[in-house]
Formats: C-alpha cells, sequence, structure tokens
C-alpha cells in the first residue's frame, strides 16, 4: 500500500477516534465510510480492527465497572463473540454491495427506532433472554457485515444509563465483537498478515484522536450526547446507502 494513502487512511482514523472519544461509539461508524474512498471495504475493516479493540478495551474500563459488567453482560458477550467469529467468512461471499445495502440499513435503522418509539426502555427483568438474543443478533450482523453496532447500540440505549456508565457498557461489548472479528478475519483468511500489520500501526492516530474526544466529552450535557450518537448513526447510515447507489 502507498504511503501517501496510509497517511490519508491515518488522518480517517483520526477522525473516527476522536468521534469516539466524544461519544463511546464512532470509530468504525466514521472511518471505515472514509477509508473505502481509498481502499476496499474488507480492507479498511481490516485496518480499523485493532484501533477499534484496542480503544474499545480502554473505555470498558472507564469508571471502575469492568468486573460488574462482565459478571452483567457474560450471556450477551459469549454468544456475540462465537456468532461473528464463526459467521465473518460471510464477508468473503457477499459482493461489496450488497454489504453497503445490509450495512447502511442497520446502521440508520437506530434512529428511526428512537424517533417512532422514543420511550423505548430495556428493564433488568429482560436481559435473561435479552442478552444471549442481542448478542446472536449483533454476532450475525457484524459477521455479514462487519457493523455489530446496530443492535448493541439499542439495547444499550434502552437502558438509559447516564453517559459515563454507558460508554464502558458498550465499549465492553464491542470489544468483545471486535476481538472476535479479528480473530475470524484471521481464519477465513479475509486479511493478511501485512494488513494487519498496517491495522497496528494506525493506533498511533488513534490515540491522538481518542485523547482529543475526551476533552469535548467532558463538556456535554446528557440531552447533547444523545443527539450526537443518533447523528453519527444517522450520517453514517446515509453514507453507506449512497455508497451502494453510486458504486
Amino acid at each position: 500500500m502507498p504511503p501517501f494513502i496510509v497517511f490519508l487512511c491515518a488522518l480517517g482514523l483520526l477522525a473516527g477516534s476522536t468521534v469516539k472519544g466524544v461519544a463511546g461509539i464512532g470509530l468504525p461508524l466514521v472511518a471505515v465510510p472514509l477509508l473505502t474512498v481509498l481502499v476496499n471495504l474488507k480492507t479498511a475493516v481490516t485496518m480499523t480492527t485493532v484501533p477499534i479493540i484496542s480503544s474499545n478495551l480502554m473505555q470498558s474500563f472507564q469508571g471502575g465497572h469492568f468486573p460488574h459488567l462482565v459478571k452483567r453482560f457474560w450471556t450477551l458477550l459469549v454468544p456475540l463473540f462465537v456468532t461473528i467469529f464463526t459467521t465473518t467468512r460471510l464477508l468473503v461471499v457477499l459482493s461489496e454491495r450488497v454489504l453497503d445495502v445490509i450495512i447502511g440499513v442497520a446502521v440508520i435503522s437506530i434512529p428511526l427506532i428512537l424517533h417512532f418509539v422514543p420511550h423505548i426502555r430495556v428493564i433488568h427483568a429482560h436481559q435473561r433472554w435479552a442478552n444471549p438474543l442481542v448478542g446472536i443478533v449483533s454476532g450475525l450482523l457484524g459477521g455479514i457485515s462487519t457493523f455489530y453496532g446496530p443492535p448493541i447500540m439499542l439495547y444499550v440505549f434502552g437502558m438509559r444509563l447516564p453517559k459515563d456508565e454507558f460508554i464502558p457498557t458498550i465499549s465492553l461489548m464491542y470489544t468483545i465483537a471486535s476481538f472476535g472479528m479479528l480473530l475470524g478475519i484471521y481464519a477465513n483468511a479475509v486479511a493478511s498478515v501485512p494488513e494487519i500489520g498496517i491495522s497496528v500501526l494506525m493506533l498511533i492516530p488513534t490515540a491522538i484522536g481518542m485523547w482529543i474526544g475526551r476533552l469535548v466529552h467532558v463538556q456535554l450535557s446528557e440531552r447533547r450526547f444523545q443527539h450526537i450518537v443518533i447523528a453519527i448513526y444517522v450520517a453514517t447510515g446515509l453514507t453507506f446507502l449512497a455508497h451502494a447507489w453510486l458504486g
């Protein structure tokens, strides 16, 4: 890969990680559409995988909630990991246009659901059956399209957590999903070792963007934070649908 392309991809990771530092989500939502202007979707996914794992793992420890979250959501995390690892091979089977449509529809469904069902709420009693269901659905969507985030985001959003608890909760789930995807990508020969090496290099712009985004995050009100999260999903979903239409 030419050094100039690598540099431009690093700028895409910088933008995505800055958004993630602000909202707790957004690294793949922002970075992958930007990178697909420069490289194909499978390469873009590979380049973002290691930064996604590292940034999510770091955020999952914020606030000291990690042990409690693992205990509360292990019935989601295990099926999520297994499903996404076993279905990543579908990335090789489906065409890029089909992937764009699946991702766009999945991502933009979040703000639509939140608009038409504004009072959606997940109570603790629902989690016994909802945890494994969300894990399987998210893992299947992730294996097909790489975007496991929409069902997870809707589920966690429905819990109505404060922003400082929302971020470590969703980051832990994203960590497990992205780790399963990385192993699945390598096991199914979707990516080569050099491509994964470039993904490791992308940790540098990711760390810078996370630091910048965190400075903005601490200034946000709860209401502004929720608006930003929804706006990220709308913009990303429209980007993928436009890419499929024009492609």
